[in-house]
């Protein structure tokens, strides 16, 4: 009787075709998990360890995901984030009313300062309806001097990332582009565990 079985066109169709679909579910899970460049840090890559101090209420984003495709602006020109793909970014959203946040930018630019380069780079956003001049006002005022000025006069984009109703919020991209993670609120990005994690991103 099995041997009639094994004779059957359709047991060797339906053998080969459960083979097949294994082994298609199995190379699309390997592509899913894979960083498109192995030897790069990855959003995938969690180290808790890097969860300390002023990094204590640092989440990670499960799973990665990739920024927003809506523009914010720079010198009057739009700007997405998919411009900086290549670079690991620190993407920090304040207001000029928000007074956390100017308490936190000056820790920014020294980050910008100390890391800034081809493989990183602090993305500052003045998500404030007030527009672009009058936030220059406060950086001039809090003598930033290695910060650029992004501006999201809109909110379209803050509120995509659901930063609108709270700030500061940062977020860390790695160089592919996917979320690492983000930060609710003010931090002292010149601590030494800050300088770990952002480092752990730079490729």
């Amino acid at each position: 009787m099995l041997v009639e079985v094994f004779k059957q066109p359709r047991f060797w169709l339906m053998l080969w075709g459960g083979i097949g679909l294994v082994a298609l579910v199995y190379f699309i899970i390997a592509a899913s998990v894979q960083p498109s460049n192995p030897s790069a840090p990855s959003a995938l890559k969690h180290d808790r360890s890097l969860l300390t101090g002023e990094m204590a209420d640092f989440v990670y984003a499960f799973p990665p995901r990739g920024a927003p495709k809506i523009a914010f602006e720079y010198e009057g020109e739009a700007k997405m984030l998919n411009d900086f793909r290549g670079r690991a970014v620190l993407v920090n959203f304040w207001a000029t009313w928000c007074a956390p946040c100017l308490k936190e930018l000056p820790s920014l630019d020294k980050l910008q300062e100390q890391l800034g380069s081809n493989k990183f780079e602090v993305v500052a956003i003045a998500a404030d309806p007030r527009g672009p001049e009058v936030a220059q006002e406060f950086l001039d005022r809090l003598n930033i001097a290695h910060l650029k000025l992004y501006a999201d006069p809109r909110l379209a984009f803050t509120s995509a990332i659901g930063g609108a109703n709270v700030l500061p919020v940062s977020i860390l991209y790695d160089a592919q582009g996917q979320e690492v993670g983000r930060l609710v609120g003010e931090a002292d990005w010149t601590s030494p565990e800050a300088i770990r994690l952002v480092k752990s991103t730079i490729p």
